[in-house]
């Protein structure tokens, strides 16, 4: 983290190193200071899918649901009209507690070939799906673990 807000010393507008610092913040448990990280960079990032998609969580985590729902729509009716990555969706609804709407998004994330699909078995924001059956068949399914 120190090197992010060492980064963003020198170049307050890196929408990357704002995206990194948001995820980093929400993924240790502080969704209230990412917050504001989080939407300047989706400000600065011509609102990216992805950028949001965190957002989306931090919002979740900070109990502000209206706003992630609000969030989670404009990134369905883009999607309408353009490619969205399903791995903003991923992240929204695992943010938001949504499992079984998470195992869709992850469905077509592997149709997609998403490289979200690489962090499934490290990653801390999959552990609300690890006990499920549907987890371990998704695994199976990727390629990160073989079949018995």
């Amino acid at each position: 983290m120190h090197e992010l807000r060492s980064a963003l010393a020198v170049r307050p507008d890196d929408a990357m190193a704002l995206w990194y610092l948001g995820f980093v913040l929400t993924a240790k448990g502080q969704p209230e200071e990412a917050i504001p990280v989080l939407e300047r960079a989706v400000s600065i990032s011509d609102r990216s899918p992805g950028v949001i998609g965190v957002l989306v969580r931090a919002y979740a985590h900070a109990g502000r649901r209206p706003d992630a729902l609000r969030l989670l729509a404009e990134l369905k009716r883009r999607r309408q009209a353009g490619y969205i990555p399903a791995a903003a969706f991923v992240n929204g609804y695992l943010g938001l507690g949504e499992n079984d709407e998470a195992f869709a998004w992850l469905e077509r994330a592997y149709q997609e070939q998403s490289n979200i699909l690489q962090f499934l078995k490290v990653h801390p924001y999959f552990d609300p799906l690890r006990d499920d059956s549907r987890f371990k068949d998704l695994l199976r399914h990727v390629g990160l673990e073989q079949s018995r």
